[in-house]
């Protein structure tokens, strides 16, 4: 099997221009999120302080699990990009799928308790005492107008993640696609991550809103209470989906359908090339790609072999130049017990 790395002169240039691009974009949104949430926090934590809103205490849990979350992902992309050593040939890239899911399994679970649990406490506090269901009309108010400005900034805070989304799709010729399809196709576990945190924060914010309102209108505080348990559910069910997404991407993912179709047109049109015999890809991280073909040539003399090799790598490349491709290809002989690709 001939093995390929990004040493070669054409190869070199167009992993230098993915590095260039990756920096250029890369984190963006990530960086955005946190400056929007480290503000809310503060707010929100101040609110929870004067008020003792059930649900503002939820959501300060949720923002400054938002904060944390930034910093394991900008850690986990930072550490991504050390040199590899013998003990992971591959490359440090999947650091970022670890922090993402420690993210998700961790931080979010745990702040989504956390707010579940203390809101289950005051809901059976004031089930066991109605006079503590009187709330005061102006502190309630203070924490809506929070929840207001909160939303605010988290909104700004998703419309960057979306116009990162975009900018991606752009740059590697991906056919346009709503949010939630790009979130479930992407490679990128910070950019999942963040989507899916401004997402939650957004349906957190309005169940927030929603039980301090309520409360204003009634004078009861159990529906404050209610609105912190629902932004308390919503995390952990926000923690499971991006568990399983974070997860996937982890264990290994294969590369999207149109990204194969070019790999395959880009090997099977090489001139020496006969037949695709068979195929294996794995992103490694949102911009480097594991590949590995099986191949029949024209002929099976050595040096021949090692010129379509090297055909194979430059077509692969010049057919898709925004990642950087580790190829491995292996000259064969059609038999039955090969899997088409």
């Amino acid at each position: 099997m001939s093995e390929s790395r990004d040493s070669a002169g054409d190869s070199t240039t167009t992993n230098n221009m993915g590095e260039v691009r990756e920096a250029e974009h890369q984190g963006a949104a990530v960086k955005a999120a946190l400056g929007a949430n480290i503000g809310v926090a503060i707010a929100k934590l101040c609110a929870a302080f004067f008020t003792g809103s059930s649900a503002m205490l939820s959501e300060s849990v949720h923002s400054i699990a938002d904060c944390s979350n930034e910093i394991v992902l900008m850690a986990g992309g930072r550490f991504s990009k050390r040199k590899t050593d013998g003990d992971h040939p591959f490359g440090l890239y999947r650091a970022k799928y670890l922090a993402s899911f420690v993210v998700a399994t961790l931080l979010f679970f745990v702040g989504g308790f956390f707010s579940t649990s203390e809101a289950v406490k005051k809901l059976i506090a004031l089930a066991g005492d109605p006079a503590l269901r009187d709330v005061n009309q102006m502190e309630l108010l203070v924490a809506f107008a929070v929840v207001v400005i909160s939303a605010c900034l988290e909104g700004y805070g998703l419309h960057q993640s979306i116009k990162e989304a975009n900018e991606r799709m752009e740059r590697t010729n991906t056919p346009r696609m709503g949010a939630f399809r790009f979130w479930r196709h992407t490679k990128s576990a910070e950019l999942a991550s963040v989507i899916m945190e401004d997402t939650l924060a957004l349906i957190g914010l309005a169940f927030a809103g929603l039980g301090i309102g309520l409360a204003i209108a009634l004078d009861n505080e159990i529906f404050d209470a209610l609105g912190g348990l629902m932004v308390g559910l919503v995390l952990i069910v926000g923690s499971l989906l991006l568990a399983f997404k974070s997860g996937s991407l982890l264990i290994g993912e294969a590369v999207e359908p149109d990204t194969r179709r070019k790999i395959i047109e880009a090997v099977t049109t090489t001139p020496g090339v006969e037949r695709l015999l068979n195929m294996q890809t794995v992103h490694m991280s949102e911009d480097d790609i594991l590949l590995c073909v099986k191949v029949q040539t024209s002929k099976l003399d050595r040096d021949y072999d090692v010129e379509t090799v090297d055909k194979i790598e430059k077509a692969v490349r010049g057919a898709l130049p925004w990642y950087s491709f580790e190829i491995y290809v292996e000259p064969d002989i059609y038999s039955a017990k090969h899997v088409h690709a």
